[in-house]
C-alpha cells in the first residue's frame, strides 16, 4: 500500500522543463528581460552592463532553454529528473546569496526570497525523486 504524494518522473520533469525554458527563452530573447527596463513584470536584477553583461545573460538563457528542451526528447527518462536536480541544487545556494542586499540581487531581494518559495521546495522534490525514491528503481 501506497501512502502520501507521488509525482511521476515525466510529470516532474515536463514541469522543470517548462520552469527552465520559460526564464530561458525570456534571457535568450532579451538580456535584460528580468531587469528594469525588460518587459517582465517580475524584476531579479539590474540591467545587464554592456556587451560582457548581455552575453552573459543571453548565454545563461540558452543554456536554460536548451535544458528545458531535453523534456520534449526523453520526458520519462530517469537521468533527465537527475539532470534538472542537479542543476537546481547548484543554482540554490545563487539564488539564497541572491536574498542579501550586498548580492546581485539588491534592490530586488523580495523577488528572489518570493523565487526560493518555488525554487527551493521544487528542487526538494527533484533531488528526492531523482536520488532518494526508491519506489521508481
Amino acid at each position: 500500500m501506497s501512502t502520501g504524494v507521488s509525482f511521476e518522473t515525466s510529470t516532474l520533469n515536463l514541469a522543470a522543463a517548462v520552469y527552465h525554458a520559460s526564464f530561458g527563452a525570456a534571457l535568450y530573447s532579451d538580456p535584460n528581460a528580468f531587469a528594469p527596463s525588460g518587459a517582465s513584470p517580475l524584476k531579479y536584477t539590474e540591467d545587464a552592463e554592456g556587451p560582457v553583461g548581455k552575453f552573459t545573460a543571453r548565454s545563461f538563457g540558452a543554456m536554460m532553454l536548451g535544458m528545458g528542451s531535453i523534456g520534449l526528447f526523453d520526458k520519462e527518462s530517469e537521468g533527465v529528473t537527475k539532470m534538472f536536480a542537479i542543476v537546481m541544487a547548484l543554482f540554490s545556494p545563487i539564488l539564497a546569496a541572491n536574498t542579501k542586499e550586498d548580492s546581485a540581487g539588491a534592490g530586488h531581494t523580495q523577488m528572489w526570497k518570493l523565487q526560493s518559495l518555488l525554487h527551493v521546495p521544487f528542487t526538494a522534490l527533484m533531488v528526492y525523486k531523482a536520488f532518494f525514491d526508491k519506489k521508481s528503481e
